[in-house]
């Protein structure tokens, strides 16, 4: 016996009952970077690529520290806050945020279609809830509830429509009707526990996955990071060069307070005055030579990463790099 639909109003108007290739992207990106059609044999491997979150459910007792228990706010408070709404296809930026940007992900048209649901994302009972963490059902149960707390005012469906965030056929009556439908049926413990909070904050998730998960040189995601080494360099020496002027202000008030008569025979201070200017000329070289070492070592394993994937990669697509002898001997392509 298959779990019960989460709705059954069919918001879809210019779909046909079934014809599921319609609802699907025209191409979506493997695990190994290949450019491929999603084929109805294949259809639950790109399902897991597409509504699964393992990334944030490894991290789910520290999400506390990202964000709040509680649905994300509606999508115009979210332009009341000086965010702008970036569309992100990926389901594990869904909802972070960083700086005045939020990520959300448009709603596939096929997670609006009953008939899919039924034939792709729903099994049978006897699941447990630990089971269910992993689940495609839980995971688009949850995307959607969190549309639901998105799109709330009819300003909000006008925001998602000019956005893309949702299906150009879909009407407001059509929406509301769906949202009565899947929130009558909610259940926290049927969804994702990813999604038993709301939005994430970008930094606070990075620093997360570098100080838990121990990837110091990418934590969660690049998005937003620094593209040039260049700029990564001069926000360092920027930070360093204000360090370094709240340090020249203490030196020159040791240096006035040493010219006094109250303080110049205090020994004490005198200690205090050596052993601060020793560290005003030490400490800049040691932060100095720090920064220049992270960049380094940042750039080291980049290139490290980036062969890696470089040789695994002209593996996978059956030809050598350039220069090093072809083993192409026709037009056509390779083999597997």
């Amino acid at each position: 016996m298959k779990a019960p639909l989460p709705f059954d109003t069919r918001v879809l108007r210019d779909t046909e009952t079934n014809d599921f290739d319609a609802l699907l992207p025209a191409t979506h990106r493997t695990a190994s970077d290949h450019i491929v059609t999603p084929q109805p044999h294949d259809l639950k491997a790109f399902l897991s690529r597409e509504l699964l979150v393992p990334r944030l459910n490894s991290i789910h007792a520290w999400l506390w520290v990202c964000g709040r228990p509680m649905p994300p706010r509606p999508l115009h408070r979210q332009v009341l806050m000086s965010r702008s709404i970036v569309v992100a296809e990926e389901m594990e930026l869904h909802l972070v945020w960083e700086k005045n940007r939020i990520f959300v992900k448009p709603v596939p048209a096929y997670l609006l279609d009953p008939d899919f649901w039924t034939a792709n994302l729903l099994s049978g009972g006897g699941e447990s809830v630990a089971d269910r963490q992993n689940d495609l059902a839980a995971c688009a149960r949850g995307f959607l509830f969190s549309y639901t707390a998105l799109i709330s005012y009819e300003s909000d469906f006008t925001i998602a429509r000019q956005c893309g965030l949702l299906p150009s056929s879909v009407t407001w009556a059509g929406w509301k009707t769906l949202c009565a439908q899947l929130l009558s049926s909610h259940c926290y413990s049927a969804v994702n526990p990813r999604y038993w909070y709301g939005e994430l904050r970008l930094g606070r998730l990075n620093k997360v996955y570098i100080f838990r998960k121990g990837f110091i040189l990418r934590g969660y995601s690049s998005v937003g990071g620094y593209a040039m080494y260049d700029d990564l360099l001069r926000d360092n020496f920027t930070a360093l060069a204000a360090a370094l002027g709240y340090v020249v202000i203490v030196l020159t008030a040791m240096q006035v307070a040493l010219a006094t008569d109250r303080l110049q025979p205090n020994r004490a201070f005198q200690n205090a005055s050596f052993g601060f200017s020793v560290f005003s000329i030490i400490a800049p070289l040691i932060a100095a030579a720090g920064i220049v070492a992270g960049v380094l070592c940042m750039f080291v394993s980049n290139w490290a990463a980036t062969k890696r994937y470089e040789s695994r990669r002209f593996r996978e697509m059956g030809v050598e790099p350039f220069g090093q002898g072809r083993r192409q001997s026709g037009g056509g392509p390779p083999s597997h």
